[in-house]
């Protein structure tokens, strides 16, 4: 058994949670232990990290800092599999149910395909037979969302838009290098598919989904204090790169 803390198990999920969502500190709660132990039996195995960290630190799930009809709760996936509400799907575990009325939508863990002491998360609907690749893995579905509703969200000013390479280009093999030269960090280690880069004062978000991921061209979302420091970040990604910033949207409208 290890003997790390359950708030040491992913230290920088943990610290982007607490900067950003308020009263974070009274949120934190773990999953009763004969629900944790209930559900390492239906995995058959050892949990993934990140997974272990979600029981011990948010185990009554974090549908009100996150999601709104998800239930990520380890009650919920207990009592779930007890009466026989998730389909199984081999070598996979359902972790989150959909309490929506309108097309409900489970999420499962493919634990036969661990990656970066974490496994990559699936969506399909209750009846359904097709698992469709949602996130390469649950620490960055956690981050995307909490970085998207808590940091991007509440600034003055956003821009919606696509970052495009030439044909056959990789929008990454330049932008990272960038980012990097300008100061911008990611607040959690994701992989490319799940950008999150933050400088202080502004922050950048991209996700494109496994299914239909697009190397030369990806969607963005950009925050900052002022539509002045939002339009020089982006003149200095389409001169100092060869890519193309096109289709931007402004919030508020311009």
């Amino acid at each position: 058994m290890s003997l790390v803390a359950p708030s040491e198990l992913e230290p920088e999920l943990e610290a982007l949670l607490s900067r950003w969502v308020p009263d974070m500190s009274s949120r934190w709660q773990s999953a009763s232990e004969e629900d944790i132990a209930a559900i390492e039996a239906i995995a058959g195995g050892e949990l993934p990290r990140c997974y272990r960290w979600l029981l011990h630190r948010l185990g009554h799930g974090f549908d009100e800092i996150c999601f709104g009809s998800l239930d990520f709760s380890a009650r919920c996936i207990v009592e779930g599999y007890a009466r026989g509400l998730f389909p199984h799907h081999e070598g996979m575990m359902c972790i989150a149910n959909d309490t929506a009325e309108d097309q409900p939508q489970l999420r499962y863990y493919d634990l036969a395909h661990p990656v970066r002491d974490d496994a990559p998360v699936f969506m399909t609907e209750p009846e359904g037979e097709d698992l469709m690749p949602h996130y390469e893995t649950l620490r960055e579905l956690i981050a995307s969302a909490t970085f998207r509703n808590y940091r991007l969200r509440p600034m003055p000013f956003r821009v919606e838009g696509i970052i495009g390479a030439e044909s056959g280009g990789n929008v990454l093999d330049a932008l990272l290098p960038l980012f990097d030269e300008l100061g911008f960090r990611a607040p959690v280690p994701c992989g490319p598919l799940c950008l999150l880069y933050d400088d202080g004062a502004l922050a950048f978000a991209s996700y494109q989904s496994p299914a239909w991921a697009t190397p030369d061209g990806l969607s963005f979302n950009l925050g900052g204090p002022s539509e002045g420091e939002l339009r020089k970040l982006l003149g200095i990604v389409s001169t100092s790169t060869r890519l193309e910033v096109r289709r931007l949207t402004w919030q508020p409208s311009i």
